[in-house]
């Protein structure tokens, strides 16, 4: 995250929300990717699996800063 848009934040609880949904954005992009790329032959079932983990732990995160607001 650049520096501007960090100092755009009047709290660190609107800070760690931002990075929430950014990172569970980027997760579900990834994991959008590896699953395309395996029905191409070009990624494996592992890497999809780690993926997958990762959103669980973004959407994990998520709720967890949101619960937190």
């Amino acid at each position: 995250m650049d520096k501007e848009s960090t100092l755009q934040h009047e709290t660190t609880l609107e800070h760690a929300l931002d990075v929430a949904k950014a990172n569970h954005k980027e997760a579900l992009r990834l994991l959008e990717g590896a699953r395309a790329a395996h029905q191409a032959g070009d990624a494996s079932e592992e890497r999809v699996r780690q993926l997958e983990e990762l959103l669980a732990t973004a959407e994990e995160d998520l709720r967890r800063v949101t619960r937190e607001q």
